[in-house]
């Protein structure tokens, strides 16, 4: 869903869990105080956007709900996906690592949806279509 600033803001300012995660903001590269290893909470909106400068992506999992949120700059919008993955999804996760120095691995949950395949006579197979952040390697 496409959210507008004043939108983000709001949706920003209701996350009052604890998150791991990261943070990219638009005037620098991932600094180690928007990178969050363990759960905690997040900065304040004020501390994040101000007249120079504005998230460009954030990538948020809070691991007691197991909730994944990805948010992305797109044009003068933020594309906002927060979704709930089931435990298999997070237990079947691939890790990755990151360009940022001293970072656990990032766990990545895929998922899958069946779909009508013309090469395979049109019967259902498994497709891959969304990649969410589950956390870091502990």
């Amino acid at each position: 869903m496409l959210k507008s600033i004043d939108e983000l803001k709001e949706f920003y300012e209701e996350l009052t869990d604890k998150y791991e995660g990261y943070v990219q903001m638009s005037d620098s590269r991932i600094k180690s105080k928007h990178l969050f290893k363990t759960a905690q909470t997040l900065p304040k909106w004020k501390e994040l956007n101000n007249e120079v400068r504005y998230i460009v992506e954030m990538a948020l999992f809070e691991p007691t709900s197991k909730r994944s949120i990805l948010i992305r700059q797109q044009n003068s919008e933020w594309l906002v996906i927060d979704i709930e993955l089931e435990q298999d999804e997070i237990d079947n996760s691939d890790s990755f690592f990151t360009l940022t120095e001293n970072t656990p691995k990032m766990k990545i949950a895929q998922i899958w949806e069946a779909e009508e395949n013309e090469f395979c006579l049109d019967m259902k197979v498994l497709e891959p279509k969304y990649l969410f952040f589950a956390g870091f390697e502990k």
